[in-house]
């Protein structure tokens, strides 16, 4: 080493100064001309405010939407960087677009330009669960139940729209102000269906289930049950319950499936993660049997308790306020907005309606909206019609919707629209009738039935059902199903009925129809509608028997 003076320490010092000084003014300078860059290819709606976080391939930007000053996150990919999957940006953006959920970053709006790709979404700004829990140490299991209830709401309503993600860790969750979690990162996700196997190997390795680093061909949401059962175990413990010295040894131990639970977790939190951390797939536990596990009922919020919605049924929200507000305050044409959210057109006036929207109700407001505007628009319909859509709706108080929501109505669709677009109707009711009998559910054909009133039309592909909490009394082998449903319809149109024991039974009871209908087609084949009719009964039970349905006919009849 040479020693120097102090004052050819200082000459040195002085001269290190002026050279990084002219580096850092060089380097400010390219970055005002790349922002200049970004704001005209923005059309100079946003204007950014600081980065927030730098990945291989790209940056996010906090920013601000200019006409309504409501604060974004922008995502900017350069086209140019080698290597540049956007082929996989495509993807994100696609099922970005499809979902719309609470706990899943919602999508504004997505620019493609010649040399950038930018991606306009809502702002988490508390940042990535991995560091608020790296910062905590570890949660306590009240906290880690609310984070982890609607995670796992967020993940069902994927699989429910059949999206699996493939890369759920603690840096895709990101938490807001207000601590509430956003799943973000949807380039490694793909639209599955149970009938065909993937093979594509992804994620990162901590929190790949074993399937994948064995690169056998799997169903996609067993990986993602896997992957929710190590951030469970991450925000429990502090650490991940595998690891190694190497990618090798990590492989092992995760194919072993031996990891060791602290002492200070519960019974219950370590009968969850045990039941998630199978490692062959079909032992697993499934992402609705999570939901209900008995760790994560206390203090539930009903929204995630609720079956998840089919994405294709969710309509925008229209607002008479937010729209007045849009348009006396920001200067938007009434007629063009209300036209782009009837087509649902994603331009200027849109993503500042959907900000002021955001603004005004909150993520679980809004899609607890979409759910009762869905029931209460197919009440007493033949048929409800599927896709987008807008309409328009005055708004409602929350503490109304809620109460309307909770009423029940004798005539209550659910599911209708339901396509089948393969199978004959006959073939389809065989697929229903052993669904129906999987799930313990009584049920028989008018006509099959000798309770067939002549002079009446047959319905062929028709059939009445019952679910009953508890069994029913003489067992089902004795009594016949039509005996059983008839007789409880009949005890709730008799007025003079004092038969006590059988109406409590009654109460708890949910009593529905299933008919197939022909649909629009052409002349090489018809298209098919499913749809569900509650005839009586409680209300969010019948709504679990139908998404218990959906799911197990979705591999029968797509």
């Amino acid at each position: 080493m040479v020693i120097m003076s102090s004052q050819q320490e200082q000459g040195q010092g002085q001269g290190q100064q002026v050279i990084m000084s002219a580096s850092s003014s060089k380097r400010r300078r390219l970055e005002t001309e790349q922002q200049q860059q970004h704001l005209v290819a923005l059309g100079g709606r946003y204007s950014l405010q600081c980065v927030r976080g730098r990945g291989s391939f790209a940056e996010v930007w906090e920013a601000s939407h200019r006409r309504t000053g409501i604060k974004v996150g922008i995502k900017i990919l350069c086209q140019a960087t080698a290597g540049m999957p956007v082929c996989k940006v495509e993807r994100e953006v696609r099922v970005m677009r499809l979902l719309r959920h609470p706990h899943i970053i919602r999508l504004y709006e997505a620019i493609f330009t010649d040399h950038h790709i930018y991606i306009v979404m809502e702002l988490a700004e508390s940042g990535q669960l991995h560091d608020y829990v790296a910062i905590q140490g570890r949660l306590p299991e009240a906290q880690a139940r609310a984070i982890f209830q609607q995670m796992v709401a967020g993940a069902a309503y994927c699989h429910h729209n059949m999206v699996v993600h493939r890369d759920l860790k603690m840096e895709n969750i990101l938490l807001d102000s207000e601590n509430r979690i956003k799943i973000v990162d949807f380039g490694f996700s793909k639209l599955f269906r149970y009938t065909k196997f993937l093979s594509k190997g992804c994620g990162s390795p901590h929190y790949a289930a074993p399937e994948l680093h064995q690169r056998r061909k799997y169903i996609g949401p067993p990986v993602d049950v896997w992957s929710c059962g190590i951030i469970l175990y991450g925000m429990l413990c502090g650490c991940l319950p595998f690891d190694g010295v190497n990618m090798a040894d990590l492989r092992r131990n995760i194919l072993r499936g031996e990891f060791r639970m602290p002492a200070f977790v519960s019974d219950d939190a370590r009968d969850l993660i045990c039941s998630m951390l199978i490692v062959k797939p079909e032992k697993r536990m499934n992402m609705a049997e999570v939901r209900a596990h008995r760790w994560l009922q206390p203090d539930i919020r009903p929204y995630l308790a609720m079956p998840p919605l089919d994405a294709c049924m969710q309509q925008q929200i229209v607002d008479d306020e937010t729209v007045e507000q849009a348009v006396t305050r920001h200067g938007f044409d009434r007629s063009s907005l209300l036209q782009s959210l009837e087509d649902g057109v994603e331009n200027e006036a849109t993503v500042a309606y959907n900000l002021i929207l955001g603004k005004q109700f909150d993520a679980a407001t809004r899609y607890l909206w979409t759910m009762i505007r869905r029931h209460r628009q197919a009440t007493g319909a033949a048929t409800v019609k599927t896709g987008g859509g807008g309409g328009s709706s005055s708004r409602r108080a929350p503490a109304e919707m809620q109460r309307e929501h909770g009423e029940s109505s004798r005539r209550q669709w659910a599911l209708g629209g339901f396509h089948v677009l393969h199978d004959c109707p006959r073939q389809t009711m065989r697929h229903i009738a052993k669904a129906l009998h999987e799930l313990g559910i009584l049920f028989y054909s008018p006509s099959c039935s000798n309770h067939h009133q002549p002079g009446r039309r047959r319905h062929r592909h028709r059939m009445v059902c019952a679910h009953f909490p508890s069994p029913f009394p003489g067992g089902v082998d004795v009594i016949p199903s039509a005996t059983i449903i008839h007789t409880f319809l009949l005890l709730t149109t008799n007025a003079n009925n004092n038969n006590d024991d059988a109406l409590e039974s009654l109460s708890a009871a949910v009593f529905f129809e299933i008919q197939v209908m022909a649909g629009e087609g052409n002349q090489d084949h018809t298209n098919y509608l499913l749809d569900l009719k509650r005839i009586s009964g409680p209300q969010l039970p019948y709504l679990s028997i139908c998404s218990q349905l959906a799911s197990m006919l979705r591999p029968a009849i797509h």
